[in-house]
């Protein structure tokens, strides 16, 4: 954990997200362009294991640490819906993963993927964020890092 600032914690996971991101555009770009698909695809399961393991578990924790401690303080809802459509999203793009088509069904959903979650992390570091640390304080800060380490 980045110190005990779990509102630094998330940014910095945040990060670690838009670099498998770019993998992901880059892979369905090429796939696009008529590049090998295997190598592309290759790249693509790698970042969907990303997405289904480890963004899984950062949006869990948001929803679980920082959005209880929030609860109808911020405006949660837009943010919970995201989540939802993004595991939605992952889901689609595990069933493209393994389809036959799989070079020309992957590469829409993967830049839809890519398009959504950019988005979602930009308002939550932009916008989310520095709301929940006015909101909070010092004390619901601490009350959101004590969840996490649950």
């Amino acid at each position: 954990m980045t110190g005990t600032d779990p509102l630094k914690r998330f940014g910095a996971e945040h990060q670690e997200v838009l670099q498998a991101l770019t993998r992901l555009e880059r892979a369905a770009a090429a796939l696009e362009a008529g590049e090998a698909a295997g190598a592309q695809l290759a790249v693509i399961r790698e970042v969907h294991e990303v997405l289904t393991t480890t963004v899984r578990r950062h949006n869990e924790n948001e929803e679980w640490a920082l959005f209880a401690v929030l609860g109808e303080e911020a405006p949660l809802a837009f943010f919970e819906e995201e989540h939802r459509a993004l595991r939605s999203l992952e889901d689609e793009l595990g069933a493209a993963l393994t389809s036959r088509d799989a070079p020309a069904r992957v590469p829409p959903v993967a830049r839809t993927i890519v398009h959504l979650l950019r988005g979602h992390i930009q308002r939550e570091d932009e916008l989310l964020f520095p709301m929940a640390r006015v909101l909070l304080g010092s004390g619901g800060l601490a009350a959101v890092a004590a969840r996490l380490k649950r």
